[in-house]
C-alpha cells in the first residue's frame, strides 16, 4: 500500500538549487518511494538567526514505507550532502521535511506530521498549494490554499531554475 507524501526541501549554503537537485536525485533512488511531482523554486527569507536567504520547493512522493522509516532515510539523506545540526534554524545545505502524509496524522518525540509549523510558513504553503492546492490538513480543517490565504505577507517569491525540473502540477487545481 503506498501514500502520498509531501516533502519540503530547503536549502541556504552554497549552490542551493545544486543541493536540491542532489536530493531530488537521492528521493528517486529510494526503495518503495516514487517521485510523482516537483512545486517551482522560491527563494524566501530565513527564519530565525541571521543566515543567508533559502530555497526551496515541494515534492510530491509516492511511498509504501512507514513515516519513522521515511525519516531516517531523509535524515541520511541531509547528513550524506553536508547538513548539520549545529544551530537551530542555523543555515543548512540541505532541510527534508515531511509536511503532510496522506490521511495520516503523526505525534511522537520524532516525528510531527502534518509539520507543526506549517500553516506558518509561506515558504512552504506557497509550493505546497502548486502541487496540492485541496490538500486539507487534518488538524486544522481547512485547504492549504486557505491556509495560505491567511498568512501575512511573507518574503518568499518564485525564482528561476536552472538544473530543477520545472513545476509538474495541473493549473487547473490553482
Amino acid at each position: 500500500m503506498s501514500d502520498t507524501v509531501y516533502v519540503g526541501l530547503g536549502s541556504n549554503e552554497g549552490e542551493r538549487e545544486n543541493h536540491l537537485v542532489a536530493a531530488l536525485s537521492a528521493l528517486s533512488r529510494i526503495d518503495a518511494v516514487a517521485v510523482l511531482h516537483c512545486s517551482s523554486l522560491f527563494d524566501s527569507a530565513p527564519v530565525g538567526p541571521p543566515q543567508p536567504r533559502f530555497l526551496n520547493a515541494v515534492v510530491a512522493l509516492e511511498c509504501g514505507l512507514p513515516p519513522q522509516r521515511l525519516l531516517c532515510i531523509l535524515q541520511q539523506i541531509e547528513k550524506d550532502l553536508g547538513r548539520t545540526r549545529e544551530v537551530r534554524w542555523g543555515p543548512r545545505t540541505i532541510d527534508l521535511d515531511i509536511l503532510f502524509w496522506e490521511g495520516q496524522v503523526v505525534a511522537d518525540p520524532t516525528l510531527q506530521v502534518p509539520h507543526l509549523e506549517l500553516h506558518k510558513r509561506r515558504f512552504a504553503l506557497e509550493p505546497l498549494v502548486e502541487l496540492a492546492p485541496h490538500l486539507r490538513h487534518p488538524v486544522l480543517g481547512m485547504s492549504v490554499k486557505e491556509l495560505l490565504g491567511k498568512l501575512a505577507p511573507q518574503d518568499v517569491r518564485r525564482s528561476e531554475a536552472t538544473w530543477w525540473p520545472e513545476a509538474s502540477y495541473s493549473s487547473n487545481d490553482t
